[in-house]
């Protein structure tokens, strides 16, 4: 894997991948212009992207009934505010019992490979949720040439 990043202005930067590019920025309260993404979101959009991938194919391969899932996370910062823990709540869709549903869960836990960088540190629970906060609701994305906008 290899990217590449190029400053714009100050805190704005174009972060390059494939043939895909995203704008990483800080808040206006840390000196940014908020036009991007801020680098700890990247990392937890990552963490709970890989989460997600990783529980669809364990529910693929084990031939379990899920037919959607949504993830919700957020972090907790400590004092000197750094991250010291992130809460993922799973959203499940399908005819799956309590048991494979905990299944699921423990097996992400256990086998997504960048939620496995995550040093020992930081706390990290999973649980299920009816995600009825869902903060981007109603935004709409096409993923033409791999891209998304709203």
């Amino acid at each position: 894997m290899k990217i590449y990043i190029q400053r714009v202005k100050r805190f704005l930067h174009l972060a390059h991948a494939q043939n895909r590019t995203v704008t990483v920025d800080q808040s206006v309260e840390r000196g940014g212009e908020d036009l991007g993404f801020r680098p700890t979101e990247l990392w937890l959009i990552g963490l709970s992207s890989c989460s997600m991938m990783t529980l669809i194919r364990y529910a693929e391969q084990n031939a379990l009934p899920l037919t959607d899932v949504s993830v919700n996370a957020e972090d907790t910062v400590d004092e000197n505010g750094d991250i010291s823990a992130i809460d993922f709540s799973v959203s499940f869709t399908g005819d799956l019992t309590d048991e494979q549903k905990e299944s699921l869960l423990q097996h992400v836990k256990k086998n997504c490979k960048v939620l496995r960088t995550v040093g020992s540190h930081i706390a990290i629970s999973f649980k299920e949720s009816d995600l009825t906060d869902t903060p981007n609701e109603g935004t709409s994305c096409t993923l033409e040439g791999g891209n998304c906008c709203t």
